[in-house]
């Protein structure tokens, strides 16, 4: 984990239907979790601490390979510092760290046997925007670059031409579900043998139900990184998006393209139609969102461990996932039809 400069309508969150519980909303004992956070760059930018304190402070952060000089330089930088000033005056109140701590909260009443990371936050000199939350399981540790959580507005995001896209989950409030898609990364289990696009879906389903056990009060648009107009037409297309996959030969295809057009981020999803412009980036995520919640439904007594390592064939199969289809035709011009999910009923 190692750079040559840095390491680098308001919806609820309800799951099921109206007039159930959420059963994600549990009650916490009332102490509060013993999550350290600590914050490099105060020492890393401070003169007072010189550089052969940081360096046993922090063996992890700094790459051997670069001369001493380097960082040194990099300490006094303008544009470093500027940046670090923007964080400092972005996060003078750290409200993300009372989240941060409400998150592992939930965490170690879900998973008690997981040790809780030891947490850094950083600035990364604009180095990290796109990946400004890295998780290490195994290692015990969470960094956390601030620069990538300045607000979609940030001067520095305009300056370096961040998309639109990407910087509507630059804000203070996006750290979390940020920090709750890296912890999923890391335990969710991958299977390599099973990347059909119905498993690749179920997959990145997984890493949002595990946002809404970690984050049972975060509005659902948050979770996925949506605005709530995004949001709002997902739910309303729901079963012509479904409708689509399905006629179009994707869902049990092994076709590598499927995620970079329906679950990787982007300004849409790729229907490669006139409907896609209107359509939020990472609808399959969202549809896989959907069988996951539906699977939990059919089947309550599943616990979250349990659901994180369950199969995502037995998921979809046993989701009974199937929602109305609506009045659009999201197809290309030329449709094969084929009801391929008769299969698994």
């Amino acid at each position: 984990m190692k750079t040559s400069h840095w390491f680098v309508f308001i919806f609820s969150v309800i799951l099921i239907s109206c007039g159930k519980e959420n059963r994600w909303d549990v009650e916490l004992p009332q102490e509060k979790v013993d999550l350290k956070i600590t914050d490099i760059s105060k020492d890393f930018f401070d003169p007072a601490v010189g550089l052969d304190v940081l360096q046993s402070r922090y063996p992890f952060f700094f790459d051997n390979s670069v001369d001493n000089a380097i960082w040194e330089a990099q300490r006094r930088d303008t544009l470093e510092l500027a940046v670090f000033d923007s964080v400092n005056k972005k996060f003078a109140e750290p409200v993300f760290q009372e989240d941060l701590k409400k998150l592992f909260a939930y965490y170690q009443h879900y998973f008690p046997n997981e040790m809780l990371p030891q947490v850094y936050t950083y600035s990364s000199g604009l180095q990290n925007l796109y990946e400004p939350v890295l998780y290490g399981k195994r290692e015990g540790m969470l960094f956390i670059a601030l620069d990538g959580f300045l607000g979609s507005e940030s001067y520095w995001y305009k300056r370096e031409r961040v998309f639109p896209y990407v910087t509507k989950t630059m804000n203070p409030e996006n750290i979390s579900p940020a920090v709750v898609q890296s912890i999923g990364r890391e335990i969710i289990p991958f299977n390599p043998r099973q990347q059909a696009f119905i498993d690749l879906m179920v997959d990145e389903g997984k890493k949002l139900v595990l946002a809404d056990a970690l984050l049972p009060k975060t509005a659902d648009e948050l979770k996925i990184g949506y605005t709530k107009e995004q949001l709002d037409w997902a739910i309303a297309n729901e079963g012509d998006i479904w409708n689509y996959f399905v006629e179009q030969n994707m869902v049990f295809e092994n076709d590598k393209s499927l995620r970079e057009r329906f679950l990787q981020p982007g300004p849409f999803s790729k229907f490669l139609n006139e409907i896609e412009t209107e359509s939020p980036g990472r609808i399959g995520a969202w549809i896989g969102w959907q069988i996951c919640r539906k699977y939990l439904d059919e089947n309550p007594e599943v616990s979250l461990q349990e659901f994180i390592n369950q199969d995502t064939q037995v998921i979809f199969k046993e989701s009974k996932y199937k929602p109305r289809k609506g009045s659009g035709n999201y197809a290309p011009s030329e449709t094969a039809s084929n009801d391929e999910v008769e299969k698994y009923e």
